[in-house]
């Protein structure tokens, strides 16, 4: 089966390539936890999945289905001992605050976010930009779990893309509300990897120092925050240039969401999705996307928004 399906996988890249396809997504049903009454809408993977299959504007894209990791890649970033409490269900210091239950429904679902994240990363040899529909759990750090995160996808995607190529650069662009203290910390020894979380400031969790910090205001305006974004990623293209970037594209900075307090309209969010787009095509950047947070007051806008993030990237 693995051989027809990498057989498969090859033949739908090749029909991309020639119809030059500029995005594909990466996907899997493990994705979908049932977490009934939890403030984390685990099932909006599901939906943006479900609406991108009926829509027009992605009838030609291409869906992957990631493999769970490996133990050897997890270890790319997180201890054994952390693993081994975290693979064997137990409750411990390292894995209760995650603020999340412990199950093998849950082992699975990070696990295999974590597969879909690299999948994406190594699929950019072939796509511009390659979405995959979940990930960007960037609290997560290398001997914890941490505010809803077990395992850190884009963390451990770029430490292997970076054994993969010693001599390319990354740039994680961490959009979410919250910052990606978890990466921020992963990364502060890596001079090839830069680290760029412009979040809420007077907000969870506790944070650590990132290459470059932007920490907005409370009710920072859709204005203002895409000026800061458009004059950080100036400063950045002065002094780094990146080969691959990671796209937390979280939805959380919308006007409407629980649980932070930015004031960004929908298409205050497109916007900051081009920005994003267009420095990457300035830079000649591959681009992995990853839904990151968002927790709007009714979850169908949490989907509008990464969809929306996924239209901004597909159109020319």
């Amino acid at each position: 089966m693995d051989i027809i399906k990498t057989i498969t996988n090859f033949f739908r890249i090749l029909e991309a390539e020639i119809h030059h396809e500029k995005m594909a997504f990466v996907y899997s049903q493990a994705y979908n936890l049932q977490l009934e009454g939890h403030v984390f809408p685990a099932v909006k993977f599901e939906q943006i999945y479900e609406l991108a299959l009926m829509d027009d504007e992605f009838r030609k894209a291409e869906y992957f289905e990631p493999e769970i990791a490996s133990e050897e890649d997890l270890q790319l970033v997180h201890s054994i001992d952390y693993l081994d409490d975290f693979l064997n269900l137990r409750w411990t210091n390292s894995t209760k605050y995650s603020e999340l239950p412990l199950n093998p429904q849950i082992v699975d679902a990070f696990r295999t976010a974590v597969g879909g994240t690299i999948k994406a990363m190594e699929l950019t040899e072939h796509f511009p930009y390659v979405y995959n529909i979940g990930g960007g759990f960037h609290h997560s750090f290398p001997e914890r779990a941490e505010g809803f995160c077990y395992l850190n996808d884009v963390a451990i995607a770029a430490k292997k893309y970076r054994k993969l190529h010693p001599d390319k650069k990354v740039l994680l662009i961490d959009l979410d509300v919250h910052q990606g203290n978890g990466n921020s910390l992963i990364f502060q020894d890596e001079p090839e990897v830069m680290t760029f979380s412009m979040h809420q400031e007077n907000l969870y969790p506790l944070k650590q120092n990132s290459d470059l910090d932007v920490g907005l205001e409370d009710y920072c305006s859709g204005e203002k925050y895409l000026q800061l974004l458009r004059n950080h990623l100036t400063e950045i293209e002065s002094g780094f240039k990146p080969d691959l970037i990671f796209y937390l594209a979280g939805a959380d900075p919308f006007e409407e969401d629980r649980l932070g307090n930015l004031r960004l309209s929908l298409e205050d969010l497109a916007e900051r999705d081009r920005i994003v787009k267009n420095y990457a095509v300035k830079n000649d950047a591959r681009v992995v996307i990853v839904t990151a947070g968002g927790y709007a007051r009714n979850t169908i806008d949490t989907v509008r928004i990464h969809l929306q993030t996924a239209r901004v990237f597909h159109r020319k």
